[in-house]
């Protein structure tokens, strides 16, 4: 079946919508990278034009996707950063109800897989591969992002919150504020590829001889590029345990207790925060043992001792 760029688009993009801000996708990205196999990095930055000196390749594009959908030739994309969980209301019910949730324009499960079957395709052009590997490395830090997998109250986009006296919503904190917050950054800082690289090198310390070393087996067990059917399925498996977190941690009381609430200081941001680093640390590790797949045929964490 021929898969086109058409064939995922939405007519609009959901207003406010954006997942992880710069600091989560680039860390994300630049994680990545350090796992990348030596004939995937080759292939990833000849579609990305990278020059060979650049040392943050995959961070530099991966906020691109947020940028492209408020331009007006890609309006139609906004649709793809997200799957609305139609479960009961957090923390009653958690769930997603894969394929029900995903609408026939798309989501960000549907998103990720055909994406890759087209960079999977001998036949997709050139400029077509550019655009898919953007994405790619944009939705897989999209789908860890909790928020990105619940319907209530827009992703939660119309739970007022505070953080440390700043007016936000729940989602935007869950974007910016939260992951900003774990270095000490405002919820409206500045973010440099810096801050990004140095994120992710401290979860690469964590990953290799730290916390999380002993995670990666469960990170990558649905890893799968054989067909659409089976990447999909991947996908769904990663958008339901992001919406595990809702219930856990970002809507974990009623939610009208939550809205116009401080959530910048005490127990919920510190949890918030252990759930912000563990999903983009994993969302990192998926991102660079999927490519892995694509380009090398192995996720590259084969028999490493730590598995």
């Amino acid at each position: 079946m021929k898969i086109s760029l058409a064939a995922i688009a939405l007519v609009a993009a959901a207003e406010g919508v954006n997942a992880w801000g710069a600091l989560g996708h680039q860390t994300v990205a630049l994680l990545a990278q350090q796992y990348l196999l030596p004939k995937t990095i080759k292939q990833v930055r000849s579609i990305l034009g990278s020059d060979m000196s650049k040392p943050t390749y995959m961070g530099d594009v991966a906020l691109w996707a947020d940028s492209y959908r408020y331009e007006e030739e890609g309006a139609w994309s906004g649709g793809l950063h997200f799957i609305n969980g139609q479960d009961a209301p957090p923390p009653e019910s958690c769930k997603i109800f894969w394929p029900t949730d995903c609408p026939p324009e798309g989501c960000v499960v549907k998103a990720i897989g055909n994406y890759t079957e087209l960079l999977k395709s001998r036949k997709t052009s050139d400029a077509v591969r550019f655009q898919a590997l953007k994405f790619v490395i944009h939705f897989l830090g999209d789908i860890a992002q909790p928020l990105h997998t619940e319907a209530y109250g827009g992703g939660a986009n119309n739970i007022t919150v505070f953080f440390n006296g700043y007016k936000t919503n729940l989602h935007a904190a869950w974007d910016t504020a939260i992951p900003n917050s774990i270095f000490g950054l405002l919820p409206n800082a500045t973010i440099t590829s810096g801050d990004a690289l140095g994120f992710a090198n401290n979860l690469a310390a964590d990953i290799n001889m730290g916390k999380y070393e002993h995670s990666i087996w469960s990170w990558l067990k649905h890893h799968n590029i054989l067909s659409l059917s089976r990447e999909e399925k991947a996908a769904s498996a990663w958008a339901q345990e992001a919406n595990l977190k809702v219930c856990d941690a970002a809507i974990n009381i009623h939610p009208e207790k939550l809205n116009g609430t401080e959530i910048g200081q005490g127990e919920y941001v510190e949890r918030a925060r252990d759930v912000v680093e563990m999903s983009i640390a994993r969302a990192g590790i998926r991102l660079a043992g999927w490519l892995n797949l694509i380009y090398s045929g192995r996720t590259g964490f084969e028999g490493i001792k730590w598995l």
